[in-house]
């Protein structure tokens, strides 16, 4: 609960900050002097219940992957002789990947059988020695006894060697018999063959190979097929290290299709990979000498309940369950947006903007609780065009308000008649030529946003996919 009174409060501070800038040009007289210097800022109710279709939910973005993939390596010893597949294939269990060459096999398969048949010929050498070593050692004399001893010692030492090898022999012959029995490896899944890796075939060239070919650097590194399973599938997510622990292994989330964010799959985060950083390093925002401009992202990865209906190499947006997909009627807000008492107990009034832009502290009359949503049933009081603050103990009825949404809508003129001349009209404070929004610092070719970087092309592609540039997401 405390978490989510921070990430929303947090939320707030920045558009209050944002909102006070504006508040500083719209209500001060031409001496500079601030007129409404207790303004209060208000937000629309149609937001902060999700009502306007605009809740407060943290996003990150995210691609459909297999949910496993196996690498098939060459047996130790073996070459590949014919390969039955190519990259992009779709295979199924059983169907055939390749076969050995076992003309080399067959031949190391001889040699084993004559070298262990000379293991059992010298074993039984020895061990006939042995015994006319004992026959005559009985013959001698005490002080002769010593060498015949000795040699007994060292011939069985020698049987014990050779036994030894005979073994390990064995187990080569075995090994190979086994390879050339089933000289043709099939797979093991249903899938689609994602990469072939000559280099890993076992041979010098890779020119008795049929099939297409191409050099990979996967992570199953000494496999020679790699491939995808389908019919099931996982969804990597990013997330960046400075909002990392915004998320636990085990945490219910949903996966919403970018191109239509009613369609939803339900699923929870298996892993966490921090052990797999990628560096991010965004200068054209910061100076190079800001470390903040330097972070880290990891990847975590989505099981999913069921991936009907998702296309390999999706992209996707993941986000926490809290709830937001459940149809409920009426209007539902959060438990701090609610006055509450000296014992810190919650009443059934809102700070809100009346008529007059006045702050009024106003009774809604509440439902029920939602103890999952921490959110609270208005049944009267309050409407989606109403607006509301935060709770705050210097709050007196009467002060003037300033209404977010009004800031922060991204209406171009809403903000030109605030700030006048000063704020975007050309003037010579924020947003003039060559400062902030012009000129050849942040938005001018060669800079922040040029050809490619951000808003170019790839940005907004046919896909949906957002801000996304060369292939990947920015």
């Amino acid at each position: 609960m405390k978490k989510k009174f921070l990430i929303v409060f947090l939320i707030i501070l920045l558009a209050a900050g944002a909102g006070s800038a504006v508040w500083y040009f719209k209500f001060r007289d031409d001496s500079g002097a601030a007129t409404s210097e207790n303004a209060v800022f208000v937000d629309s109710v149609k937001t902060i219940t999700g009502l306007g279709g605009n809740g407060l939910v943290t996003r990150f973005s995210g691609v459909v992957e297999p949910q496993k993939t196996v690498g098939v390596e060459v047996a130790s010893g073996m070459k590949v002789k014919d390969t039955y597949v190519t990259v992009g294939q779709e295979v199924d269990v059983g169907t055939p990947l390749f076969s050995y060459d076992t003309d080399e096999a067959q031949d190391s398969i001889t040699q084993l059988e004559i070298d262990i048949e000379n293991y059992d010929i010298d074993i039984e050498s020895t061990q006939a020695q042995i015994a006319q070593y004992e026959k005559e050692r009985a013959q001698v004399s005490e002080s002769e006894k010593r060498a015949y001893t000795t040699s007994i010692m060292t011939a069985e030492n020698s049987i014990r060697r050779a036994e030894y090898n005979k073994k390990s022999k064995q187990a080569e012959l075995e090994s190979l018999k086994k390879q050339v029995a089933n000289a043709q490896v099939t797979s093991e899944l249903q899938g689609v063959v994602k990469s072939i890796n000559k280099n890993n075939s076992g041979s010098d060239d890779g020119s008795s190979m049929d099939g297409g070919y191409t050099s990979t650097s996967d992570e199953n590194s000494n496999a020679y097929i790699v491939i995808m399973a389908t019919g099931e599938y996982r969804v990597k997510g990013t997330i960046n290290e400075m909002n990392v622990y915004d998320i636990q292994e085990g945490m219910d989330v949903i996966v919403r299709s970018r191109v239509d964010e009613s369609v939803i799959w339900k699923g929870y985060i298996s892993t966490i990979d921090m052990e797999n950083a990628t560096q991010n390093q965004n200068n054209m925002y910061y100076s190079s000498s800001d470390s903040s401009s330097n972070s880290s992202s990891y990847p975590f990865y989505v099981d999913m309940e069921d991936s009907t209906g998702l296309m390999l190499g999706q992209h996707v947006y993941i986000e926490r369950d809290e709830g937001q997909t459940e149809e409920r009627s009426g209007m539902w807000l959060d438990y701090y947006y609610l006055i509450t008492d000296e014992n810190d107990a919650v009443t059934p009034y809102v700070w809100a903007a009346n008529d007059k832009d006045r702050l009024e502290r106003r009774q809604v009359v509440l439902g029920e609780y939602d103890n999952d949503l921490e959110q609270y049933e208005i049944k009267d009081g309050l409407t989606v065009d109403d607006y509301i603050a935060f709770p705050a103990e210097d709050l007196q009825e009467g002060q003037p308000v300033t209404k977010n949404s009004d800031m922060m809508s991204g209406n171009p003129e809403d903000l030109l008649d605030i700030g006048g001349e000063e704020m975007l009209d050309g003037g010579e404070e924020v947003f003039d030529d060559g400062e902030v929004f012009d000129g050849q610092e942040v938005f001018d070719d060669g800079d922040a946003f040029d050809d490619g970087e951000v808003f170019d092309a790839g940005a907004f592609d046919d896909a949906g996919d957002f801000m996304e540039a060369d292939g990947e997401d920015f």
